[in-house]
Protein backbone atom coordinates (compact mmCIF):
# COMPACT_ATOMS: atom_id res chain seq x y z
CA UNK A 1 0.00 0.00 0.00
CA UNK A 2 1.58 3.58 -1.03
CA UNK A 3 1.54 6.21 1.88
CA UNK A 4 2.16 9.34 1.74
CA UNK A 5 4.48 11.50 4.25
CA UNK A 6 3.33 15.33 4.52
CA UNK A 7 4.94 17.72 6.79
CA UNK A 8 2.88 21.17 7.22
CA UNK A 9 1.73 23.47 10.13
CA UNK A 10 4.04 21.43 12.23
CA UNK A 11 3.05 18.32 12.17
CA UNK A 12 4.56 15.34 10.14
CA UNK A 13 1.45 13.18 9.87
CA UNK A 14 2.03 9.73 7.40
CA UNK A 15 -1.20 7.87 5.99
CA UNK A 16 0.17 3.71 6.08
CA UNK A 17 -0.66 2.94 9.91
CA UNK A 18 2.40 0.79 9.44
CA UNK A 19 4.92 4.00 9.81
CA UNK A 20 6.12 5.73 12.45
CA UNK A 21 6.99 9.15 11.55
CA UNK A 22 8.10 12.00 14.81
CA UNK A 23 4.91 13.89 14.96
CA UNK A 24 4.05 16.97 17.37
CA UNK A 25 1.66 15.21 19.18
CA UNK A 26 0.03 12.02 19.61
CA UNK A 27 -3.27 13.01 17.96
CA UNK A 28 -1.75 12.50 14.70
CA UNK A 29 0.37 9.11 15.82
CA UNK A 30 -3.38 8.30 17.16
CA UNK A 31 -5.13 4.56 15.60
CA UNK A 32 -8.07 7.29 15.43
CA UNK A 33 -6.03 9.74 13.43
CA UNK A 34 -4.50 7.14 11.11
CA UNK A 35 -8.44 5.42 10.47
CA UNK A 36 -9.40 8.99 9.73
CA UNK A 37 -6.80 9.31 7.05
CA UNK A 38 -7.52 5.98 5.45
CA UNK A 39 -10.82 6.02 4.56
CA UNK A 40 -10.28 8.94 1.24
CA UNK A 41 -9.04 7.32 -1.67
CA UNK A 42 -5.43 6.67 -2.23
CA UNK A 43 -4.91 10.15 -4.06
CA UNK A 44 -6.70 11.77 -1.62
CA UNK A 45 -4.75 10.94 1.54
CA UNK A 46 -2.31 13.35 1.55
CA UNK A 47 -4.16 16.47 1.16
CA UNK A 48 -6.32 15.08 4.08
CA UNK A 49 -3.37 14.39 6.27
CA UNK A 50 -1.99 17.54 5.25
CA UNK A 51 -5.57 19.05 6.04
CA UNK A 52 -5.23 17.28 9.86
CA UNK A 53 -1.38 18.74 10.01
CA UNK A 54 -2.61 22.01 9.76
CA UNK A 55 -5.08 21.47 12.70
CA UNK A 56 -4.68 23.94 16.06
CA UNK A 57 -5.12 21.36 18.92
CA UNK A 58 -5.54 23.64 22.31
CA UNK A 59 -5.07 22.19 25.54
CA UNK A 60 -7.66 23.02 28.27
CA UNK A 61 -4.55 24.97 30.64
CA UNK A 62 -3.82 27.30 27.11
CA UNK A 63 -7.33 28.15 26.65
CA UNK A 64 -7.85 29.35 30.17
CA UNK A 65 -4.42 30.93 30.52
CA UNK A 66 -4.26 32.68 27.52
CA UNK A 67 -8.20 33.94 27.62
CA UNK A 68 -7.32 35.20 31.29
CA UNK A 69 -3.83 36.88 30.09
CA UNK A 70 -6.01 38.72 27.22
CA UNK A 71 -8.36 39.83 29.54
CA UNK A 72 -5.56 41.51 32.27
CA UNK A 73 -4.14 43.29 29.15
CA UNK A 74 -6.66 44.92 27.49
CA UNK A 75 -7.74 46.06 31.04
CA UNK A 76 -5.58 48.30 32.01
CA UNK A 77 -6.94 50.45 29.41
CA UNK A 78 -10.40 50.97 31.19
CA UNK A 79 -10.74 53.73 33.55
CA UNK A 80 -13.37 51.59 36.23
CA UNK A 81 -14.66 48.25 36.63
CA UNK A 82 -15.52 45.94 33.26
CA UNK A 83 -18.61 43.93 32.91
CA UNK A 84 -17.97 40.77 31.54
CA UNK A 85 -20.05 38.46 29.87
CA UNK A 86 -20.10 35.26 28.63
CA UNK A 87 -20.89 34.69 24.71
CA UNK A 88 -24.01 32.24 24.38
CA UNK A 89 -26.71 31.76 22.22
CA UNK A 90 -29.61 34.06 22.57
CA UNK A 91 -33.26 33.90 22.11
CA UNK A 92 -34.95 35.18 19.20
CA UNK A 93 -37.75 35.74 17.13
CA UNK A 94 -37.67 35.65 14.10
CA UNK A 95 -34.21 36.25 13.69
CA UNK A 96 -34.16 39.61 15.63
CA UNK A 97 -32.68 38.77 19.23
CA UNK A 98 -34.43 39.40 22.58
CA UNK A 99 -33.58 42.47 24.95
CA UNK A 100 -30.43 41.52 27.40
CA UNK A 101 -31.90 43.65 30.40
CA UNK A 102 -35.69 44.31 31.42
CA UNK A 103 -37.12 47.80 30.55
CA UNK A 104 -39.70 49.45 32.17
CA UNK A 105 -42.98 50.02 30.24
CA UNK A 106 -43.61 53.66 30.45
CA UNK A 107 -43.34 56.75 27.95
CA UNK A 108 -39.44 56.95 29.05
CA UNK A 109 -37.93 53.19 28.68
CA UNK A 110 -35.16 52.38 31.87
CA UNK A 111 -33.65 49.47 31.71
CA UNK A 112 -33.60 47.37 34.90
CA UNK A 113 -32.71 44.34 37.45
CA UNK A 114 -30.11 41.63 37.45
CA UNK A 115 -28.13 40.73 34.37
CA UNK A 116 -28.36 37.87 32.35
CA UNK A 117 -27.91 33.93 33.35
CA UNK A 118 -24.17 32.92 32.21
CA UNK A 119 -25.69 29.38 31.31
CA UNK A 120 -29.38 29.30 30.17
CA UNK A 121 -30.32 27.01 26.97
CA UNK A 122 -32.47 28.40 24.52
CA UNK A 123 -34.50 25.10 23.59
CA UNK A 124 -36.37 23.74 26.70
CA UNK A 125 -36.15 19.91 25.10
CA UNK A 126 -32.40 20.31 24.44
CA UNK A 127 -30.91 21.62 27.87
CA UNK A 128 -26.89 21.27 26.41
CA UNK A 129 -24.43 23.69 28.28
CA UNK A 130 -21.61 24.38 24.94
CA UNK A 131 -18.62 26.59 26.00
CA UNK A 132 -20.19 29.49 27.36
CA UNK A 133 -20.23 26.82 31.09
CA UNK A 134 -16.11 27.05 30.45
CA UNK A 135 -16.03 30.44 30.11
CA UNK A 136 -18.36 31.39 32.62
CA UNK A 137 -16.40 29.73 35.51
CA UNK A 138 -13.15 31.49 34.35
CA UNK A 139 -15.09 34.97 34.29
CA UNK A 140 -16.14 33.33 38.04
CA UNK A 141 -12.25 33.06 38.68
CA UNK A 142 -11.47 36.47 37.09
CA UNK A 143 -14.33 38.03 39.29
CA UNK A 144 -12.97 36.64 42.68
CA UNK A 145 -9.47 37.57 42.18
CA UNK A 146 -9.99 41.22 40.99
CA UNK A 147 -13.36 41.60 42.75
CA UNK A 148 -12.69 45.38 42.25
CA UNK A 149 -11.91 45.37 38.75
CA UNK A 150 -14.76 42.57 36.83
CA UNK A 151 -18.25 42.34 37.45
CA UNK A 152 -19.98 39.02 36.95
CA UNK A 153 -22.43 39.26 34.70
CA UNK A 154 -23.65 42.73 35.91
CA UNK A 155 -27.51 43.77 35.15
CA UNK A 156 -28.32 47.38 34.73
CA UNK A 157 -28.61 48.02 38.44
CA UNK A 158 -25.02 47.04 39.16
CA UNK A 159 -23.76 48.99 35.96
CA UNK A 160 -25.38 52.43 37.39
CA UNK A 161 -24.32 51.32 41.22
CA UNK A 162 -20.90 50.15 40.26
CA UNK A 163 -20.46 52.63 37.31
CA UNK A 164 -18.96 49.94 35.28
CA UNK A 165 -16.97 51.45 31.79
CA UNK A 166 -17.19 48.33 29.76
CA UNK A 167 -19.11 45.35 28.36
CA UNK A 168 -16.63 43.01 27.30
CA UNK A 169 -18.17 39.65 25.94
CA UNK A 170 -15.67 36.39 26.28
CA UNK A 171 -16.13 33.30 24.62
CA UNK A 172 -13.66 30.66 22.90
CA UNK A 173 -14.13 31.04 19.66
CA UNK A 174 -15.44 33.51 16.78
CA UNK A 175 -16.13 31.85 13.56
CA UNK A 176 -18.67 33.46 11.47
CA UNK A 177 -19.19 35.83 14.01
CA UNK A 178 -22.84 35.38 14.00
CA UNK A 179 -23.40 34.49 18.06
CA UNK A 180 -21.12 37.24 19.37
CA UNK A 181 -22.96 40.04 17.01
CA UNK A 182 -26.14 38.35 18.31
CA UNK A 183 -24.84 38.80 21.84
CA UNK A 184 -24.34 42.32 21.50
CA UNK A 185 -27.43 43.47 19.53
CA UNK A 186 -29.27 41.80 22.43
CA UNK A 187 -27.70 44.38 24.46
CA UNK A 188 -27.93 47.36 21.84
CA UNK A 189 -31.56 46.89 22.01
CA UNK A 190 -31.90 48.07 25.64
CA UNK A 191 -32.34 52.12 25.30
CA UNK A 192 -30.41 52.74 28.29
CA UNK A 193 -27.38 50.67 27.00
CA UNK A 194 -27.39 53.14 23.74
CA UNK A 195 -27.46 55.92 25.92
CA UNK A 196 -24.39 54.80 28.05
CA UNK A 197 -22.36 54.43 24.63
CA UNK A 198 -23.67 57.49 23.92
CA UNK A 199 -22.58 59.38 26.54
CA UNK A 200 -19.08 57.44 26.11
CA UNK A 201 -19.78 55.87 29.74
CA UNK A 202 -19.35 52.18 28.32
CA UNK A 203 -17.46 50.96 25.45
CA UNK A 204 -17.79 47.30 23.88
CA UNK A 205 -15.47 44.68 23.09
CA UNK A 206 -15.63 40.82 22.13
CA UNK A 207 -12.69 38.77 23.59
CA UNK A 208 -11.72 35.35 22.17
CA UNK A 209 -9.06 32.54 22.53
CA UNK A 210 -9.46 31.85 18.78
CA UNK A 211 -10.85 34.27 15.94
CA UNK A 212 -11.55 33.93 12.41
CA UNK A 213 -10.95 37.34 10.29
CA UNK A 214 -14.15 36.93 8.73
CA UNK A 215 -16.19 36.44 11.84
CA UNK A 216 -13.98 39.96 13.20
CA UNK A 217 -15.12 41.77 10.32
CA UNK A 218 -18.66 40.93 11.41
CA UNK A 219 -18.20 42.05 14.74
CA UNK A 220 -16.31 45.04 13.86
CA UNK A 221 -19.42 46.22 11.29
CA UNK A 222 -22.24 46.35 14.52
CA UNK A 223 -23.50 49.71 15.73
CA UNK A 224 -21.94 49.45 19.58
CA UNK A 225 -18.16 49.96 17.51
CA UNK A 226 -16.93 47.39 19.53
CA UNK A 227 -12.94 46.25 19.88
CA UNK A 228 -11.59 42.63 19.19
CA UNK A 229 -8.99 40.77 20.26
CA UNK A 230 -7.69 37.45 20.41
CA UNK A 231 -5.15 35.03 21.60
CA UNK A 232 -4.47 33.12 18.53
CA UNK A 233 -5.88 33.65 14.80
CA UNK A 234 -7.99 30.30 13.59
CA UNK A 235 -6.23 29.25 10.89
CA UNK A 236 -8.62 27.93 7.98
CA UNK A 237 -8.26 25.91 4.84
CA UNK A 238 -8.71 29.82 3.36
CA UNK A 239 -5.90 30.93 5.48
CA UNK A 240 -3.47 28.05 5.81
CA UNK A 241 -3.15 27.22 2.06
CA UNK A 242 -2.96 28.65 -1.02
CA UNK A 243 -5.72 29.55 -2.83
CA UNK A 244 -5.19 26.39 -5.62
CA UNK A 245 -4.80 24.37 -2.86
CA UNK A 246 -7.53 25.75 -0.55
CA UNK A 247 -9.96 25.03 -3.51
CA UNK A 248 -8.67 21.64 -3.46
CA UNK A 249 -9.16 21.21 -0.07
CA UNK A 250 -12.84 22.71 -0.32
CA UNK A 251 -13.76 19.91 -3.01
CA UNK A 252 -12.49 17.59 -0.52
CA UNK A 253 -14.61 17.99 2.03
CA UNK A 254 -17.70 18.00 -0.89
CA UNK A 255 -16.68 14.91 -2.59
CA UNK A 256 -16.60 13.46 0.89
CA UNK A 257 -18.90 15.12 2.80
CA UNK A 258 -20.65 12.97 5.15
CA UNK A 259 -24.26 14.57 5.29
CA UNK A 260 -24.77 15.10 1.57
CA UNK A 261 -25.24 17.95 -0.45
CA UNK A 262 -28.66 18.06 -0.27
CA UNK A 263 -28.98 17.87 3.27
CA UNK A 264 -28.52 21.88 3.65
CA UNK A 265 -30.27 24.73 1.69
CA UNK A 266 -28.18 27.46 3.30
CA UNK A 267 -25.76 29.39 0.89
CA UNK A 268 -22.33 28.72 0.05
CA UNK A 269 -20.61 25.43 1.17
CA UNK A 270 -22.24 23.37 4.21
CA UNK A 271 -19.57 21.02 3.92
CA UNK A 272 -17.14 23.42 5.20
CA UNK A 273 -18.97 23.39 8.17
CA UNK A 274 -21.43 26.41 9.46
CA UNK A 275 -20.95 29.74 7.61
CA UNK A 276 -18.54 27.89 5.13
CA UNK A 277 -15.66 28.96 7.45
CA UNK A 278 -13.30 25.81 7.00
CA UNK A 279 -11.65 26.19 10.70
CA UNK A 280 -8.98 23.90 11.13
CA UNK A 281 -9.17 24.32 15.05
CA UNK A 282 -10.12 21.95 18.26
CA UNK A 283 -10.36 22.34 21.47
CA UNK A 284 -9.82 20.06 24.46
CA UNK A 285 -13.33 20.84 25.14
CA UNK A 286 -14.68 20.53 22.30
CA UNK A 287 -14.65 21.71 18.50
CA UNK A 288 -16.24 24.20 16.84
CA UNK A 289 -19.23 23.69 14.41
CA UNK A 290 -17.45 25.76 11.85
CA UNK A 291 -14.78 22.85 10.84
CA UNK A 292 -15.50 20.79 8.12
CA UNK A 293 -17.92 18.32 8.50
CA UNK A 294 -15.52 15.78 7.43
CA UNK A 295 -14.13 15.99 11.13
CA UNK A 296 -16.99 15.59 12.98
CA UNK A 297 -20.50 14.10 11.48
CA UNK A 298 -21.23 10.62 10.95
CA UNK A 299 -22.42 9.15 7.83
CA UNK A 300 -25.97 7.76 8.73
CA UNK A 301 -25.16 4.73 5.91
CA UNK A 302 -24.50 1.82 7.37
CA UNK A 303 -20.75 1.43 6.52
CA UNK A 304 -20.29 5.33 6.42
CA UNK A 305 -18.33 8.06 7.43
CA UNK A 306 -16.32 8.03 10.97
CA UNK A 307 -15.28 11.11 11.98
CA UNK A 308 -12.18 12.20 14.04
CA UNK A 309 -14.23 13.58 17.35
CA UNK A 310 -17.92 12.74 16.32
CA UNK A 311 -20.54 15.10 17.65
CA UNK A 312 -17.77 17.37 18.18
CA UNK A 313 -16.43 15.87 21.16
CA UNK A 314 -12.86 15.61 21.30
CA UNK A 315 -12.57 13.62 24.44
CA UNK A 316 -11.85 11.09 22.76
CA UNK A 317 -8.95 12.21 21.54
CA UNK A 318 -5.27 11.84 23.64
CA UNK A 319 -5.14 14.90 26.43
CA UNK A 320 -1.63 14.80 25.47
CA UNK A 321 -2.00 15.72 22.02
CA UNK A 322 -3.28 19.12 22.84
CA UNK A 323 -0.97 21.89 23.30
CA UNK A 324 1.31 23.83 20.94
CA UNK A 325 4.92 22.31 20.85
CA UNK A 326 8.06 23.67 19.31
CA UNK A 327 9.93 20.22 19.27
CA UNK A 328 12.69 19.76 16.46
CA UNK A 329 10.32 17.79 14.28
CA UNK A 330 8.23 20.58 15.05
CA UNK A 331 10.33 23.48 13.85
CA UNK A 332 11.58 21.00 11.19
CA UNK A 333 7.74 20.39 9.50
CA UNK A 334 7.17 24.43 10.06
CA UNK A 335 10.10 25.72 8.48
CA UNK A 336 9.36 22.95 5.06
CA UNK A 337 6.09 24.58 5.27
CA UNK A 338 7.56 28.20 4.64
CA UNK A 339 10.27 26.88 1.81
CA UNK A 340 13.22 26.76 3.77
CA UNK A 341 13.82 23.26 3.17
CA UNK A 342 17.49 23.63 3.86
CA UNK A 343 17.10 25.76 7.06
CA UNK A 344 14.80 23.18 8.67
CA UNK A 345 17.85 20.44 8.57
CA UNK A 346 20.17 23.08 9.88
CA UNK A 347 21.77 21.87 12.94
CA UNK A 348 21.75 25.49 14.79
CA UNK A 349 17.89 25.29 14.22
CA UNK A 350 17.11 22.36 15.69
CA UNK A 351 19.07 22.25 18.25
CA UNK A 352 18.91 25.95 19.77
CA UNK A 353 16.89 27.41 22.77
CA UNK A 354 13.09 27.45 22.52
CA UNK A 355 13.22 31.51 21.94
CA UNK A 356 16.00 31.50 19.38
CA UNK A 357 13.95 28.94 17.40
CA UNK A 358 10.60 31.08 17.31
CA UNK A 359 13.08 33.78 15.61
CA UNK A 360 14.16 31.31 13.41
CA UNK A 361 10.64 30.66 12.08
CA UNK A 362 8.98 34.55 12.03
CA UNK A 363 12.50 34.91 9.96
CA UNK A 364 11.41 32.20 7.46
CA UNK A 365 7.82 33.52 7.56
CA UNK A 366 9.04 37.30 6.93
CA UNK A 367 11.06 35.61 3.87
CA UNK A 368 7.98 34.55 2.37
CA UNK A 369 6.55 38.48 2.58
CA UNK A 370 4.14 37.41 5.39
CA UNK A 371 4.16 40.76 7.49
CA UNK A 372 0.80 40.89 9.52
CA UNK A 373 0.56 38.95 13.34
CA UNK A 374 -1.72 36.77 12.29
CA UNK A 375 -1.14 35.65 9.16
CA UNK A 376 2.71 35.14 11.11
CA UNK A 377 0.77 33.48 13.83
CA UNK A 378 -0.92 30.90 11.38
CA UNK A 379 1.92 30.09 9.60
CA UNK A 380 4.19 29.72 12.42
CA UNK A 381 2.01 28.31 14.81
CA UNK A 382 2.81 31.43 17.49
CA UNK A 383 0.46 33.23 19.56
CA UNK A 384 -0.14 36.84 18.06
CA UNK A 385 1.72 38.10 21.36
CA UNK A 386 4.72 35.72 20.37
CA UNK A 387 4.95 36.91 16.78
CA UNK A 388 5.07 40.64 18.59
CA UNK A 389 8.03 39.96 20.82
CA UNK A 390 9.53 38.49 18.66
CA UNK A 391 9.49 41.05 15.85
CA UNK A 392 10.75 43.60 18.40
CA UNK A 393 13.38 40.66 19.42
CA UNK A 394 14.36 40.53 15.90
CA UNK A 395 14.19 44.37 15.36
CA UNK A 396 16.82 44.62 18.20
CA UNK A 397 19.06 42.51 16.69
CA UNK A 398 18.79 44.57 13.71
CA UNK A 399 17.60 41.32 11.75
CA UNK A 400 14.08 43.40 10.47
CA UNK A 401 13.46 47.04 9.87
CA UNK A 402 10.40 48.53 11.57
CA UNK A 403 8.43 47.70 8.48
CA UNK A 404 9.18 43.83 9.15
CA UNK A 405 11.10 43.85 6.09
CA UNK A 406 14.42 41.29 6.53
CA UNK A 407 17.62 43.53 6.85
CA UNK A 408 21.00 42.63 5.43
CA UNK A 409 22.46 40.69 8.85
CA UNK A 410 18.70 38.94 9.18
CA UNK A 411 19.81 38.01 5.21
CA UNK A 412 23.03 36.85 6.48
CA UNK A 413 22.38 34.75 9.44
CA UNK A 414 19.85 32.80 7.58
CA UNK A 415 22.74 32.11 4.82
CA UNK A 416 24.64 31.18 7.22
CA UNK A 417 22.39 28.76 8.50
CA UNK A 418 21.68 27.07 5.31
CA UNK A 419 25.47 26.98 4.72
CA UNK A 420 26.02 25.09 8.22
CA UNK A 421 22.97 22.87 7.40
CA UNK A 422 24.71 22.11 3.44
CA UNK A 423 27.83 21.42 5.28
CA UNK A 424 26.50 18.70 7.53
CA UNK A 425 25.16 16.88 4.93
CA UNK A 426 28.51 16.96 3.10
CA UNK A 427 30.23 15.37 5.93
CA UNK A 428 27.57 13.17 6.18
CA UNK A 429 27.58 11.90 2.17
CA UNK A 430 31.52 11.78 2.44
CA UNK A 431 31.72 9.41 5.94
CA UNK A 432 28.96 7.14 3.91
CA UNK A 433 31.44 7.10 1.03
CA UNK A 434 34.00 6.21 3.28
CA UNK A 435 32.76 3.23 4.94
CA UNK A 436 31.39 2.28 1.61
CA UNK A 437 31.64 -1.92 1.43
CA UNK A 438 34.35 -3.27 -0.89
CA UNK A 439 32.55 -4.67 -4.09
CA UNK A 440 32.22 -8.68 -4.51
CA UNK A 441 30.59 -10.31 -7.25
CA UNK A 442 27.15 -11.92 -7.10
CA UNK A 443 27.82 -14.26 -9.97
CA UNK A 444 31.20 -15.75 -11.54
CA UNK A 445 31.55 -16.87 -15.59
CA UNK A 446 33.65 -18.66 -16.65
CA UNK A 447 37.40 -17.80 -17.99
CA UNK A 448 37.95 -16.96 -21.47
CA UNK A 449 40.57 -19.73 -22.96
CA UNK A 450 43.48 -17.68 -25.18
CA UNK A 451 44.49 -19.75 -28.44
CA UNK A 452 48.41 -19.91 -28.56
Amino acid sequence: MRSYSVHCGGICMTANANEKVPARASILESEAAKAWVRQFGLRDQALAAEMLGNFVFVSRDEFATGLRDQVMLHADSVDGPIGLYAEREMRHRLGVPHRLFKETRGKVKRAYGVGPAPVKATKAYQPEVGSEGIVAQLITDLCRAHPKRFLNHPGPDDIRKKRARAFWVLTDFVGSGKRAHGYLSAAWKVRSVRSWKSYRFLQFGVLAYAMTQEGKDRINCHPCRPFTACVQPCPTIFSAFGSAKADACARLCERYDPVGPDSDSVQGNPALGYGSVGALLAFAHGAPNNTPRIFHKTSKQAKGWIPLFPSRVTAGLPISGFGRSLRPETISARLEALGNTVLAKSPAARGAPVEVKKRYLVLAALSRAHRGDDILAIKTGLSTAEVTQVCLELEGLGWIGKRRVITDAGLGEMRHLRRAAMQREQRADAIAQAVKPPYYPTSLRAPILLSS
